[in-house]
């Protein structure tokens, strides 16, 4: 009896154990259809999209913005290609020692290099980072010179804003990389940083017009993110051109009037017939080709602490008394009908 009740637990703790096994390769079984299910159907675009990249890297083509034209078809505002210096993270093993060595060999400032960096920390790391915008002949010379020293830091030309003579600085505005706080405006979605957008007159109000269509550049990469060929490219797509009704040579005499005067101001000349403005003009301004190349702090503090405030548009932000502008009209008047002289005067106390 008690060898018949052993053997019978015995058989009954191998079934309970049996059980048990079933039900964990059970288990198993469901776990793994399961996470093939996700692999393979839930994120299957998310995990196509990372394997792609292991072999195949889009890097963006910046598309020119569109040229701004005169009533009359001549050019205000046009494009450069200038050579940025960028830093590729995941082509560096030591970054701290290749910023040090960039600082030093180009002649930057090390914690502007960080900050720019650190802004853009979240962006994949085979995406380049722009450090210097516009870089001078020299500092191209010297980073040629010290290639070994400088793993991943990379060179492009890019297409640029160019302003010819500095001309109309507060009609047309200026552009420079979007912000933080613009990426989370609506008029700015689907842009990344690094984007190139308007930010003050013409410039801002059609940016979405002039800023065109980037384009892409394929590469084929190997398992460790070095670029093997090229796997074709898609040009970017040129902004649209846009033609104003500023006549480009009354825009010019007056500014060059108001700078032989050695006085500061505005003005705005209009065609009384349909209303066009021909003429808009704000001094003292400023030279809107140092945002285009990326203007640094010193300049930017220098604009914004300057007395005479060069970057508020006097024509449409100035709070001024309105004057009696009726008394043009009048004085018109009475010059055609020739009751009054040039040399007419006439005393106003103002009552």
């Amino acid at each position: 009896m008690i060898t018949t009740s052993t053997q019978y637990d015995n058989r009954r703790t191998v079934g309970v154990r049996l059980s048990v096994l079933q039900y964990l390769v059970a288990v198993c079984f469901l776990a793994l259809v399961v996470s093939f299910w996700i692999f393979q159907v839930a994120e299957h675009g998310k995990f196509r999209e990372m394997a792609e990249n292991n072999h195949l890297r889009t890097l963006p083509l910046r598309a020119p913005r569109g040229v701004l034209y005169d009533r009359d078809g001549n050019v205000l505002v046009e494009n450069r290609y200038s050579t940025k210096i960028s830093i590729v993270r995941e082509q560096i093993q030591d970054l701290d020692e290749t910023i040090r060595a960039l600082v030093r060999i180009a002649g930057l400032n090390e914690q502007h290099v960080r900050e720019a960096i650190e802004r853009r920390r979240r962006e994949p790391s085979y995406r380049p980072i722009e450090i210097i915008e516009d870089a001078t002949i020299d500092q191209l010379a010297r980073i040629e010179a010290h290639k070994l020293e400088l793993p991943g830091v990379v060179r492009q030309d890019v297409p640029t804003r160019r302003y010819p003579d500095a001309l109309g600085a507060h009609l047309f505005g200026y552009v420079g990389e979007i912000t933080d706080a613009q990426l989370d405006r609506p008029e700015f979605a689907g842009l990344q940083s690094g984007a190139v957008v308007g930010q003050a007159g013409v410039e801002q109000a059609y940016n979405r017009d002039l800023m065109g269509r980037d384009g892409n550049r394929y590469v084929v990469v190997n398992s460790v993110g070095r670029e093997i060929s090229g796997a074709g490219i898609e040009p970017p797509t040129e902004g649209r051109r846009l033609q104003l009704t500023i006549d480009g040579d009354i825009q010019r005499a007056v500014e060059e009037g108001f700078r032989a005067s050695g006085f500061n101001g505005a003005a705005v000349i209009l065609d009384p017939r349909t209303g066009e403005v021909l003429s808009l003009v704000s001094l003292p301004a400023y030279d809107p080709n140092r945002f285009a190349a990326g203007i640094d702090r010193a300049t930017w503090t220098s604009l914004n602490t300057d007395k005479l405030h060069p970057m508020q548009n006097r024509a449409i932000q100035g709070t001024y008394s309105p004057g009696s502008t009726f008394k043009i009209v009048v004085a018109t008047a009475a010059l055609e009908e020739g009751l009054v002289t040039p040399n007419f005067k006439v005393n106003c106390a103002g009552g």
